[in-house]
């Protein structure tokens, strides 16, 4: 089962969802942290793998979305990991070996430190964009989602989250 661990902002805009006081302890590949932002007056939230540090935005989400907000998560993962080269087989497999998404509350403040330092990082890279071209275009959080992921965070084994998610992946048995 995915454990998804929202943010106080982010568990009070999902509203009256079922929220789980204190996250099971299970595998760390299958938990993510998921925080909510404002990025050029538009919700964001950025979700992050607890194992890998492995990330995502998701951008400019409406009210509606937050109401379907589990099935856009898992729908995300598994885009991504597909965008960034990972095994479609291992994507299955990774995707099937859970039924379902839990919501809990936060428990890793490492994790949401390097949260709040990714966010500082897309904003940095939103506000350059802006200077440079004038304008974003939806193709750039594509973009961006396959850069933030080449950002090394040293206490990885290899520097980066988006090898550390695909090694992780490939090594184990689903």
């Amino acid at each position: 089962m995915f454990t998804l661990q929202c943010t106080k902002k982010l568990e009070s805009e999902l509203g009256m969802m079922d929220f789980v006081a204190v996250p099971t302890a299970g595998d760390r590949l299958y938990g993510w942290h998921a925080h909510l932002f404002l990025l050029n007056r538009r919700k964001c939230v950025l979700v992050m793998n607890n194992e890998t540090r492995y990330n995502f935005v998701l951008n400019g989400l409406k009210k509606q979305d937050f109401k379907r907000f589990h099935e856009l998560v898992i729908e995300s993962i598994a885009e991504n990991l597909l965008a960034d080269k990972a095994d479609k087989q291992v994507i299955e497999s990774y995707m099937q070996s859970t039924d379902s998404l839990s919501f809990t509350k936060t428990s890793d403040r490492s994790i949401i430190s390097q949260i709040n330092d990714m966010i500082l990082i897309i904003k940095h890279m939103h506000q350059y964009e802006l200077e440079e071209k004038g304008e974003i275009h939806a193709q750039w959080f594509n973009k961006l989602n396959r850069r933030i992921n080449k950002v090394p965070m040293l206490k990885l084994p290899l520097a980066y989250s988006g090898e550390t998610m695909l090694a992780a992946l490939g090594n184990r048995q689903f």
